[in-house]
């Protein structure tokens, strides 16, 4: 009997910019990335969240990334975009984020070893660090995000 190999599974992941670092959402909670929208402001909300919109009939909550991030505010520029989500509720939001740069496929046995490496730095919504080479040969860190517990925000 041979060593049994396990197969490889591997799993796609949106990749987008915010402040020069680089982030990931699994392709399966991405539902659409928009150019820009009309965001509506709501008075009172919590910092993070930028207001919200009216995607098809569906008002959809719109959180920075980079308030959420603890980083500096930008204005929307050609590169915005706006990534809509799927949230654990259910409910669909989305998050606006510097650029979004491509579809990578990452071995989920590294997804899961990120996972467990990664010590809790402060974000429930950081899974973990994948290296990624590129074609230059630097290496550089994608920080793979799951969002779908971000519901807790537009309750508090």
């Amino acid at each position: 009997m041979g060593m049994e190999q396990t197969p490889v599974v591997l799993t796609r992941w949106v990749t987008f910019t915010v402040a020069d670092e680089v982030y990931a959402l699994n392709v399966l909670d991405v539902q659409e990335v928009l150019r820009a929208a009309e965001i509506t402001p709501i008075p009172g909300a919590h910092p993070a969240i930028r207001g919200i919109i009216n995607l098809r009939g569906n008002v959809v909550t719109i959180l920075d990334a980079r308030v959420f991030f603890s980083l500096p505010e930008k204005p929307f520029d050609d590169d915005s975009r706006i990534m809509v989500v799927e949230l654990r509720t259910g409910e669909v939001a989305g998050i606006v984020v510097d650029s979004v740069a491509e579809v990578i496929t990452l071995d989920e046995d590294d997804v899961n070893d990120a996972k467990r490496t990664s010590n809790d730095e402060g974000s429930e919504h950081i899974l973990g660090v994948v290296p990624q080479s590129s074609d230059k040969g630097n290496d550089k860190l994608i920080i793979l995000v799951d969002l779908k517990g971000l519901s807790d925000l537009s309750t508090k």
